[in-house]
């Protein structure tokens, strides 16, 4: 009976008093209280006003901002009105496992709001905090009591007080933009796996997981999955800092592919994020038997590593000219200014309605980078292939097509065509004589003369040692027949050019159209019979046909 009469006379105290301590609504369209309201207390889920009101009147303690404290908290905010109003409450808190409202007045102390994050029917929803509504009749007066329930509050819990008009305009920027910056997120760690899928390149998977598990992550913390549903006993917006450490690794596993390290020599920086990768990899499995004030101090301790890494790296490969680190480079900037601005806002040094806003945006801003340095990797991968395919297809010495092109031009031949098998003669004299570097030049001359006479008749391959293929198209019969005529005249015209440089030297040809032969296989065999033959009349010093090397 004493401790009920004790509460009662505690409550009328209050009621006498907060006259004189009220902080006045009127006129006004925002009102920012505390940091330094709280006093903790050791309820752990309070059943009724009064409960939190004795733990609040029987703690001595000094009150606190709660700046990396943890566990329950209760304050105190007199309140006073001329106007009905409709306001909106917003405990600046990160996590909360516990949140209520208790109004007392006159008639009484009663519950007005559970903005707890696992309350699925809160009365107002803002991104990255707690919002409810608090509705005041024309000259109210009382207290609003708050009662916080968190395992780490990360930066010092101050109560603002918005008009309606004010906090529909913040949670429509703040919801609109965070909603945005985690859609662009998660579009484009879609992409970056679909490149995966589609490329099989490692360098692909990282940035997807670079870029999706920050998304996640951020739309745990922000309290996007929470809006729609609530796991039981688990607060899902402590998932985004369990998540970071997979994000963080992904980052740098995806920054030692993308700048090729893992196929040049190792190096301090490309060893450092190789093992980065790994320990904040490693890092994301201990979290889960860490209390969760160690896990926030972990993230951020990789997160601030991860800042200077990428900073040091993108300015280190810039330098030696790597393009891929402009946009690398570019979206970490804009990153770490974020950072300085949301460290900034939690030393109370600059003002902004959510710091966690801006390192999102920021983020997905650094994500469309990524991405551009991921498209810039594929772009200078795909160049080199082409690079590659076509030097395969090229002879290194007489920069001519080899065999391989041959077979690539023959696969898509039309009707009419003709295939010319050449053969320098007296190669093998020259190499044994003069050495093979007088070989290669001979060679070098017979294709530059080869092609001269060519002109537009058509292409020369090298498919062998000393042998060449001309391979020539026609539009009709009547135009082929011309152009075998053509032809041979060129290749004699070269073959007596090349005897004036190279006298042991000289071209032994044959030339066979489609319309002798059934296919370019046959067309061949026909071709090399000719040559052949005529390699044979020279030595024997007799005549041949058009169709093959002219008589010196």
């Amino acid at each position: 009976m004493l401790r009920l009469f004790s509460l009662y006379l505690c409550i009328l105290l209050t009621l006498l008093s907060f006259s004189t301590l009220a902080q006045s609504l009127n006129d006004e369209q925002i009102k920012k209280i505390g940091p330094a309201i709280w006093q903790q207390v050791n309820i752990k889920s309070p059943v009724s006003g009064a409960q939190i009101i004795s733990a609040y009147q029987n703690k001595q303690s000094p009150l606190v901002s709660l700046s990396e404290m943890r566990g329950p908290a209760v304050a105190k905010i007199p309140l006073s009105t001329l106007n009905e109003e409709r306001w909106f409450v917003l405990p600046q808190a990160n996590y909360l496992d516990g949140g209520f409202a208790y109004w007392q007045d006159t008639q009484g102390i009663r519950l007005i709001a559970d903005f707890s994050q696992g309350n699925l029917s809160q009365s107002a929803i803002i991104m990255h905090g707690q919002a409810f509504q608090l509705n005041l009749e024309t000259n109210s007066q009382g207290v609003l009591w708050l009662y916080l329930n968190a395992r780490h509050y990360a930066k010092p819990v101050s109560v603002t007080f918005l008009d309606e008009p004010t906090f529909i305009y913040q949670q429509f920027f703040i919801n609109s933009l965070s909603i945005m910056s985690i859609t662009i997120m998660l579009t484009l760690a879609c992409m970056a796996f679909i490149l995966y899928l589609k490329t099989g390149q490692n360098v692909a998977l990282y940035c997807a997981g670079y870029i999706g598990l920050h998304g996640i992550g951020w739309a745990f913390a922000a309290g996007v999955f929470g809006v729609f549903y609530s796991f039981k006993s688990i607060n899902s917006h402590y998932f985004g800092m369990y998540i970071f450490s997979f994000a963080i690794s992904s980052a740098s596993a995806f920054a030692y592919y993308l700048f090729n390290f893992h196929t040049v020599e190792k190096t301090r920086i490309s060893q450092f994020l190789k093992y980065f990768s790994y320990v904040a990899f490693i890092s994301g499995f201990i979290n889960l038997v860490l209390p969760f004030h160690w896990v926030f101090y972990l993230a951020h301790t990789l997160a601030a590593i991860w800042v200077v890494l990428t900073l040091v790296l993108g300015f280190k490969m810039l330098s030696l000219n790597d393009f891929r680190a402009k946009y690398f480079l570019t979206g970490n900037i804009v990153y770490s200014l974020s950072l300085v601005v949301f460290i900034l806002s939690h030393l109370n040094l600059f003002v902004t309605a959510s710091a966690e806003l801006w390192v999102l945006v920021a983020l997905a801003i650094d994500c469309i980078c990524i991405l551009l340095s991921l498209s810039e990797w594929l772009k200078i991968k795909q160049n080199d292939y082409i690079n590659a395919l076509e030097q395969s297809r090229i002879d290194p010495l007489t920069k001519v097509g080899n065999r391989l092109l041959l077979q690539e031009k023959l696969n898509s031949i039309g009707h009419y065509y003709l295939i010319g098998f050449i053969d320098c003669d007296g190669m093998k004299t020259i190499n044994d004589q003069l050495g093979h570097a007088s070989g290669d030049k001979l060679l070098i001359n017979v294709t530059e003369l080869i092609k001269k006479e060519l002109a537009n008749l058509g292409d020369v391959y090298r498919t062998g040692g000393d042998e060449f293929i001309c391979l020539c198209c026609a539009s009709s019969l009547n135009e082929l027949e011309k152009l075998a005529d053509n032809t041979a005249k060129a290749l004699n015209k070269a073959h007596f050019q090349l005897k004036q440089t190279w006298p042991q030297s000289g071209l032994s040809f044959g030339i066979a159209s489609s319309s002798e032969c059934t296919d370019y296989k046959a067309c061949f065999t026909l071709a090399d019979e000719r040559m052949y033959a005529a390699k044979y009349a020279r030595k024997n010093n007799t005549p041949t046909d058009h169709n093959t090397t002219q008589q010196i």
